[in-house]
């Protein structure tokens, strides 16, 4: 049960470091950086711990799936990472983040729409009390009065 809150210091501390190094780096370089260095840990991890599935992955999927995925990594880790680069350049430290909050509520919202999956009344309320949450924050952060 500790990996999710060393994650989360993790998680936590990125956003940090990235804003520092956006005052003298440019995107580019950072999102180029972070995909390069994705790509050889997943090589190496694969190699070294998981190759069996890895050359399972080549052999069970399509040329559809292969684009299907493409597209999705593209957009998820592509587009969405510049603006996120963008906006934590911006903004304060807290207000890409807070809408990064919106994730889960979000894939709730998709799961039970698209793969038709069944919500309860926890992850409602859940949904409920996070949007709430971060509607106070926006509130208060765009009338000056949270610190």
């Amino acid at each position: 049960m500790i990996y999710p809150f060393i994650i989360a210091l993790v998680w936590g501390a990125i956003p940090i470091i990235i804003k520092f190094h956006l005052s003298f780096l440019p995107h580019v370089f950072i999102i180029s950086l972070q995909s390069l260095v994705l790509f050889i840990s997943s090589l190496i991890y694969a190699y070294f711990f998981k190759y069996k599935d890895f050359m399972e992955g080549f052999k069970n999927v399509s040329y559809k799936n292969i684009l299907i995925l493409a597209l999705v990594f593209f957009i998820a880790s592509f587009i969405c990472n510049l603006l996120y680069l963008h906006v934590l350049k911006k903004e304060t430290i807290i207000s890409p983040l807070i809408i990064f909050i919106l994730t889960p509520v979000i894939t709730i919202i998709l799961s039970s729409l698209l793969l038709n999956e069944l919500l309860n009344i926890k992850q409602l309320i859940g949904c409920l009390l996070v949007s709430i949450g971060i509607i106070l924050i926006v509130y208060y952060q765009s009338h000056k009065k949270f610190s």
